[in-house]
């Protein structure tokens, strides 16, 4: 009777990571590139940013060094059909702000289109760019570039 509840709560935990899995959106690899003359610190200051931090992996780099950069993924369970990055680096008085999103919506005709959003947001002076380095039209996971000066 033991081994039969054993197996039984075995098959539910596997159900459950499965599940989880199902609903997981595509993956977008972010790069972080600090073009700046000091060191980029990471910051999370709004609810989107502090959701990317906990689907990251590896976890952003709490400093990038100037010159050099941070990569890592980000994979939202929320829906098969959408994943975004929200992410924000300072140097001294400069911030970017930067977001990525992924949304797999229907169209007028009925049909599922997908599509791959950038977005740089800069303060203090800092000079921010957003480029969407790969799309995979199979698979959705995409590529993202942020650099800041």
């Amino acid at each position: 009777m033991n081994l039969h509840k054993v197996v039984l709560a075995l098959l539910s935990v596997v159900t459950l990571f499965a599940a989880g899995a199902a609903h997981a959106g595509p993956k977008v690899m972010v790069t972080f590139k600090n073009n700046a003359i000091s060191d980029a610190a990471y910051v999370i200051e709004t609810s989107n940013e502090a959701s990317t931090n906990v689907n990251a992996s590896p976890k952003p780099a709490a400093l990038v060094d100037y010159g050099g950069a941070d990569t890592y993924y980000v994979q939202s369970n929320v829906s098969p059909d959408t994943n975004f990055a929200a992410v924000r680096y300072k140097v001294g008085g400069k911030t970017c702000a930067f977001t990525t999103t992924y949304v797999n919506t229907y169209n007028s005709s009925g049909i599922k289109v997908p599509s791959w959003n950038k977005t740089s947001t800069p303060s203090g002076g800092a000079t921010c760019t957003a480029t969407i380095t790969s799309t995979n039209y199979t698979s959705h996971e995409w590529s993202v570039e942020f650099a800041m000066k």
